[in-house]
């Protein structure tokens, strides 16, 4: 009889094994629970290799898989990060944003703001072309100033809002030379004018107040 059924006899012996050995299904539990940790430690050291790509596809794993890992805030601030880091500036101020939704009242959200801000300067190009970009990181800057909470974050701000809006009154500048050449005198005045009121003691008021000068009676 045993002779007939040789498959049978082995399966019946493997299912006493595994019952008898209770370590086998405590190492898959300590697997399982382990996962969301492993991720996050494999996520982190690809980053800090500069293989931003593929930490990014780990950080995404990790969140769709452990919605409820204890450092998804983390998580969710990395992803931008890797976002910003292989140039998806747009997807990383999308990922910065989404956080400051999700965490309100995070103690990382100076820093948030703050990498927000700077993930839009890093777009800044030409401003004598468009100078939109620079005034929403102007903006952006602002928003980490205005915020009690963001200690460093608000310091390391504070350079960079100057900075953006030095180049602002540089745009107006710009405009202002611009209109003189095609003597459009009002309109060269009006822009140098703004610089005075909007952007002073940026160290660019002597040249305004000499474009302004220039202007009178014409």
């Amino acid at each position: 009889m045993v002779g007939r059924h040789p498959f049978s006899l082995l399966l019946a012996l493997a299912v006493v094994f595994v019952a008898g050995c209770p370590t086998i299904w405590k190492t898959g539990v300590v697997k399982t629970e382990s996962s969301a940790k492993e991720l996050f430690e494999q996520a982190e050291d690809r980053f800090k290799k500069k293989d931003y790509s593929e930490a990014l596809a780990v950080y995404e794993r990790l969140k769709s898989a452990y919605p409820d890992f204890d450092k998804m805030p983390l998580v969710y601030q990395m992803i931008a990060d890797s976002f910003s880091e292989t140039g998806k500036y747009e997807e990383a101020v999308a990922r910065y944003r989404q956080f400051l939704e999700m965490y309100p009242n995070h103690k990382d959200r100076g820093r948030a703001r703050y990498m927000t801000a700077m993930t839009l300067f890093k777009q800044i190009k030409d401003i004598e072309r468009d100078d939109s970009m620079l005034r929403a990181a102007e903006a952006a800057f602002k928003e980490v100033l205005d915020d009690a909470t963001a200690g460093e974050w608000k310091k390391k701000a504070e350079e960079k809002h100057r900075e953006c809006r030095q180049q602002l009154g540089r745009h107006e500048l710009y405009k202002a030379r611009t209109y003189l050449t095609l003597k459009r005198y009002q309109a060269a005045r009006l822009a140098a004018q703004r610089v005075l009121d909007d952007y002073p003691k940026l160290g660019l008021d002597k040249e305004a107040s000499a474009l302004i000068e220039q202007t009178k009676g014409k």
